[in-house]
């Protein structure tokens, strides 16, 4: 895949998270064009100010973990260079819906997938619908979602005058693990004899 569909595709998949959802946040990172993302439990590893914390370790490359340390402290410091990728909000999500549904001649399906996503707070985006019969309605979704978030990606790209050709989208390793040693504070302190030494593992 060439650079600017890897970043074009990334930020789709950025814009069509659930707008309810922090397990994964998209960025910009305008300093240096490199677009990145943060796992909510990239949090684990921190001390209250943002260093890493004493009693945890990562799987991470030093310059990988650094990296990510220090975006998060530019995050937590609004820095302006830091620009977080839009997602779709809810009523958008529904408005794109509703637009696709006037396309969709079979009034039960029509009907199924209103009562599947319109009636009720769900807000599934990326998976297909939950319809039994017709695949022809979901492969026409699938392209009209698509159009959409394409579109979306590029006017981000445009409103921040940013010439994909010049931007990458950084890469961290796939298995990068944070440990943390619950037997002790983020200072390194030892909370005593009493604790039972726990590890837990989180993968990027």
């Amino acid at each position: 895949m060439d650079n600017e569909n890897q970043v074009l595709n990334w930020l789709m998949i950025g814009i069509s998270q659930s707008p309810f959802s922090l397990n994964e946040v998209f960025y910009l990172d305008k300093k240096i064009n490199e677009f990145f993302s943060i796992l909510a439990t990239d949090y684990f590893m921190l001390d209250d100010n943002f260093n890493l914390a004493k009693n945890t370790s990562t799987s991470y490359s030093k310059k990988n973990e650094n990296d990510l340390i220090n975006r998060i402290q530019r995050i937590e410091n609004n820095d302006n260079q830091i620009i977080e990728v839009p997602r779709l909000s809810f009523n958008e999500r529904k408005k794109i819906l509703i637009e696709f549904l006037d396309s969709v001649n079979d009034e039960n399906e029509k009907e199924r997938i209103k009562n599947l996503y319109l009636n009720t707070d769900r807000t599934i985006f990326n998976r297909k619908f939950e319809i039994e019969s017709n695949k022809d309605i979901i492969k026409n979704w699938n392209k009209y979602k698509n159009e959409i978030l394409l579109s979306k990606a590029e006017s981000f790209l445009n409103l921040n005058n940013i010439n994909i050709n010049s931007t990458k989208v950084w890469e961290i390793e796939d298995d990068g693990n944070i440990t943390i040693d619950l037997t002790k504070d983020d200072k390194g302190k030892s909370l005593g004899s009493t604790y039972k030494k726990i590890w837990w593992k989180f993968w990027k």
